[in-house]
């Protein structure tokens, strides 16, 4: 396919899908008025229906960006197309309140308690201390209103310093967020080139629709964690291992999770490197000092509290294979599973663009192993990698994660075995056949002519 046809089926592509983006969740209004379906006239349902067409198109595209050999053929047309039609999609959902998560409440209420002067750690919401900072607005809409807030520093200083410039209302912090979502497009675009990758692999990210639908209708602060991760990588690819730790501290900030990635990105001078992270990362807290212990907020009940589990895959069915093992047991030992897989690429020799492919394991492992919780948000930030490193496996399970928000239609919130079946485990068997595929390439069939004509050439040796 030549770079014309693929600029021309990317463009009706990306035009079949505004229909979808343009109505979004007023399907659901549709949906109540045609008989068997008016059960399904719901936001979660409607999303589910939403997205059927949305990752038919996105699988299609994909075919056509990564395959056959003239793949590697840049087309700029065709990536103007990609940029065109990701920034439509987002627009037309940045207005709209979110509809499936209500955490940006909480966003904008942390602000405005540190704009008040008062410490966003020291109180939850519904304690009398911040009585006076209620409104019909925001309050009312705030999860777990009777605990402390559960973000770490970076994230406070965000919402504090959007407060300050005025940003007060639903659709202007998810303008912000969007900003940077598609500011991670543009870093993600200098990675391919940096790379010599068709940069039209853009699109695994930029039209996937869990990123669309999460960052610009929900507005997860997962989409600005995402651009700092992926500044990290474009600077160690340059050259830059200090602006890459620190730009990957900023990101720990804002979520944790990115601080498993040090092992990835330092690969000389490293304990200068893990000195600088926590300086950076510690340095953020200073502010929030005075909360004392409370500083951690919600998130160590958050973490060992079994409840607060949900959509979880493996951690669930080892309780399952050992039903006397204790849920902070399991936990255990996957963390000290994910911390050796760590502490082994800490000591590998890498190059830049290895480092890479280690940063991009073990985000994956942090989701399969010591993840807490696993929304369906939260996988956004492994969606970037595969522009880079194309994986049947995670592509799969980015595109059926959604349905666990079937969990809300049921009367006790229990989510259907048959949801956690069908993430997973397709998921596992896809994902220890490209390990097979990966390593030994001789020794099995993948769906692909080459598994590894779809990475990056530089991390074979």
């Amino acid at each position: 396919m030549g770079a014309t046809q693929k600029a021309i089926w990317l463009a009706c592509l990306g035009a079949m899908g505004i229909p979808v983006y343009a109505v979004n969740f007023g399907l659901a209004e549709i949906l109540a008025g045609f008989g068997p379906l008016a059960a399904g006239g719901t936001a979660y349902s409607s999303y589910l229906y939403q997205l059927l067409p949305l990752s038919i198109f996105y699988l299609v595209a994909l075919r056509i960006v990564f395959y056959p050999a003239a793949g590697k053929e840049r087309s700029h047309s065709a990536l103007i197309a990609v940029l065109v039609f990701a920034g439509l999609y987002r627009i037309f959902l940045v207005p709209a309140a979110p509809v499936l998560s209500t955490d940006m409440y909480r966003y904008i209420w942390d602000g405005r308690v540190q704009a008040h002067g008062i410490n966003p750690y020291r109180y939850a919401p519904q304690d009398q201390a911040l009585e006076a900072l209620r409104d019909q607005a925001i309050y009312p809409r705030i999860n777990r209103p009777p605990s402390p807030t559960i973000y770490p520093a970076g994230a406070q200083i965000l919402f504090y310093v959007l407060n300050r410039a005025g940003i007060h209302t639903l659709p202007a912090f998810k303008t912000v967020l969007t900003v940077f979502d598609m500011g991670s497009v543009c870093v993600l675009i200098l990675i391919l080139l940096h790379l010599k990758l068709p940069v039209e692999r853009v699109l695994a990210y930029a039209w996937h629709p869990l990123v669309i639908y999460e960052l610009a209708n929900n507005g997860h602060l997962d989409g600005v964690m995402v651009f700092f991760v992926l500044a990290a990588l474009l600077f160690l690819l340059k050259g830059r291992t200090a602006l890459s730790v620190s730009s990957l501290a900023l990101a720990a900030s804002l979520k944790l999770w990115p601080l498993a990635l040090l092992p990835a990105l330092a690969n000389e001078k490293k304990l200068r490197n893990g000195l600088l992270l926590g300086l950076v990362f510690l340095g953020l807290y200073l502010p929030y000092l005075p909360a004392g212990k409370q500083i951690l907020g919600f998130f160590p009940e958050y973490f060992k509290n079994p409840h607060e589990s949900y959509n979880l895959g493996l951690k669930v069915y080892l309780l399952m294979i050992f039903p006397a093992s204790h849920h902070l047991a399991i936990t255990a030992v996957l963390s000290a599973a994910l911390a050796a897989a760590a502490a082994a690429v800490w000591f590998v020799p890498k190059n830049a663009v290895s480092a890479l492919w280690f940063a991009y394991m073990l985000t994956g492992l942090v989701f399969v192993l010591a993840s807490g919780s696993l929304q369906p948000w939260y996988i956004v930030s492994i969606i970037p990698f595969l522009a880079l490193f194309f994986s049947p496996a995670w592509i799969y399970f980015s595109l059926v994660i959604c349905l666990s928000y079937l969990t809300f239609l049921t009367p006790d919130h229990t989510p259907p075995e048959w949801v956690r079946a069908v993430e997973y485990v397709p998921f596992f068997i896809l994902l220890s056949l490209e390990y097979i595929a990966f390593f030994n390439p001789r020794r099995i069939w993948f769906p692909m002519a080459s598994y590894k004509n779809f990475g990056i050439q530089g991390i074979y040796r």
